[in-house]
């Protein structure tokens, strides 16, 4: 599969910006605007600056390799040429998801830090899509 995640920057100044990529299945916690998903597995991440009133694809490229099959089921995958075997199994190979995670980068803490800063606090930006491997 080969997806393309848009992002756009409306925050007055050029921004570097990385999208962390998770795996996780139906019991897996939601990420929220203030938590970011660190409690599942990252699978990988790609990073981009992004010019003000800009928007910017990054590509997202993965296929599943194999799966180890039982009562659960666990995926070796490619992402964007990588191998990965991320711990995360699922009943029946159902009910897995990708989370993805917008990260943007502070120059004050020299650091990225989850989602964007708003008004008052950061903002965080979680996207999940649902897949079976059938």
């Amino acid at each position: 599969m080969n997806w393309h995640l848009a992002i756009t920057n409306q925050m007055g100044s050029i921004q570097y910006v990385q999208v962390v990529y998770r795996l996780g299945n139906g019991t897996s916690p939601d990420p929220n605007t203030i938590v970011p998903a660190s409690s599942i597995p990252q699978v990988g991440n790609s990073s981009i600056f992004i010019p003000n009133a800009q928007m910017a694809l990054l590509n997202f490229t993965w296929s599943i390799s194999n799966k180890t099959r039982g009562g659960m089921v666990f995926l070796n995958m490619t992402i964007n040429g990588r191998q990965v075997s991320p711990s995360v199994g699922s009943v029946g190979g159902q009910k897995f998801r990708f989370f993805f995670e917008l990260w943007t980068y502070d120059v004050a803490s020299n650091s990225f830090q989850y989602g964007y800063k708003g008004q008052n606090s950061w903002v965080g930006v979680p996207l999940q899509v649902w897949f079976n491997s059938l």
